[in-house]
């Protein structure tokens, strides 16, 4: 087995997750986080969000390098808030993805509001 393969079922494991909380939570099936674990694909898109997820790097998960740090999620209130999401019934979960998605658009809307565009800069 690829170092890819085994370094993700020994995260899943290590956080006491099943492949299908970890599927749902990267929005795929069962079927399709298992071919991640045997080595049969690489999770290139969704790499990311599974370093994200088990707090490692994409480098790690990869094998390029033998560092766990993420700056992504480095604290645990970050890694009991992504369990607490995963142990929602799909109906929780949409809830809560509809209230992340509208307060991350305000914010993202509100931080663009307090840049100065170019022409202000001309004034």
């Amino acid at each position: 087995m690829d170092i890819t393969a085994c370094r993700l079922r020994a995260l899943r494991e290590e956080s006491k997750m099943s492949q299908q909380a970890v599927a749902d939570f990267l929005g795929i099936t069962r079927t399709a986080y298992n071919k991640y674990e045997s080595g049969v694909i690489k999770p290139v898109r969704k790499l990311n969000e599974l370093a994200a997820l088990f707090g490692v790097t994409a480098d790690y998960i990869l094998g390029r390098n033998e560092t766990l740090d993420t700056e992504d999620i480095t604290n645990p209130h970050d890694h009991r808030q992504v369990k607490k999401y995963l142990s929602l019934s799909n109906g929780g979960k949409e809830i809560v993805d509809i209230m992340l998605n509208a307060i991350y658009e305000r914010e993202k809307k509100s931080s663009k509001k307090s840049k100065p565009d170019d022409d202000d800069c001309d004034k």
